[in-house]
C-alpha cells in the first residue's frame, strides 16, 4: 500500500476515534442542558420570524441572499474552527458544522430579512452598520458569556468587518443576478 495512503488511513482512523469521543461528550454533557435549549432557540426563532414575513414576490432573491450567507459563513466558520480561532464549548449537534444555530439560522436570516426591507443602498448600508454592530459587540459576548463559543485568536472587530463585507458582497451578487435575469 501507497505510503500516503497508509498516513490517510491513519488519520481517518483518530478522526474517528474523536469524532465517537465527541459524540459521547455531546450527548452526556451537552444535549438539553440549558446551552443546548438557547441554541435550539436560535435555530428555531430566526426561521419562523422569516416564514410570516417573507415576500413570497421576491422568495427567490431572498432564498439566494440566504444561500450565499449560508455557504460563506459555514465554510469560513469551519476554516476558523481548523485553523483555531475559536471553538464552540456546546453544540446543537456534535458533528461538522459545529455552528448550525448560527451559521444556517441566525445569520443568513438577518441578511435575508435585511435585503428584503431595505432596497436601497443607502438604507441597505445603514442597516448592515447596525446588524454588524449588534452582532459583533453584543451577540459575540453574550453568546462568548454564555458558553457558546470561546474566541481564542479572534476580536469582535474582525466579525464586524465580516459581517459588512458579506452583507455588501452578497448584495452586490444578488443584484447583479436579478439584472441578468431581468434582461433576458
Amino acid at each position: 500500500m501507497n505510503e500516503k495512503i497508509r498516513f490517510a488511513l491513519k488519520i481517518h482512523k483518530e478522526h474517528h476515534q474523536h469524532v465517537i469521543k465527541s459524540i459521547n461528550h455531546w450527548y452526556e454533557n451537552e444535549l438539553f442542558t440549558w446551552n443546548w435549549w438557547v441554541l435550539f432557540a436560535f435555530l428555531t426563532i430566526p426561521w419562523t420570524i422569516w416564514a410570516k414575513v417573507v415576500d413570497r414576490n421576491k422568495l427567490l432573491e431572498t432564498i439566494l441572499v440566504g444561500t450565499l450567507a449560508i455557504i460563506s459563513t459555514a465554510y469560513l466558520d469551519a476554516i476558523g474552527l481548523d485553523v483555531k480561532f475559536w471553538i464552540y464549548p456546546t453544540q446543537f449537534l456534535p458533528i461538522t458544522p459545529r455552528a448550525i444555530p448560527f451559521d444556517m439560522c441566525m445569520v443568513p436570516v438577518a441578511y435575508m430579512l435585511m435585503y428584503q426591507f431595505f432596497r436601497r443602498w443607502k438604507s441597505y448600508i445603514f442597516g448592515l452598520l447596525i446588524m454588524a454592530l449588534l452582532f459583533a459587540f453584543i451577540g459575540e459576548p453574550v453568546s462568548k458569556a454564555m458558553k457558546l463559543v470561546y474566541y481564542i485568536r479572534w476580536k469582535y472587530y474582525y466579525s464586524f468587518f465580516y459581517y459588512i463585507i458579506l452583507g455588501i458582497t452578497i448584495k452586490l451578487i444578488v443584484n447583479k443576478c436579478k439584472n441578468l435575469y431581468i434582461r433576458e
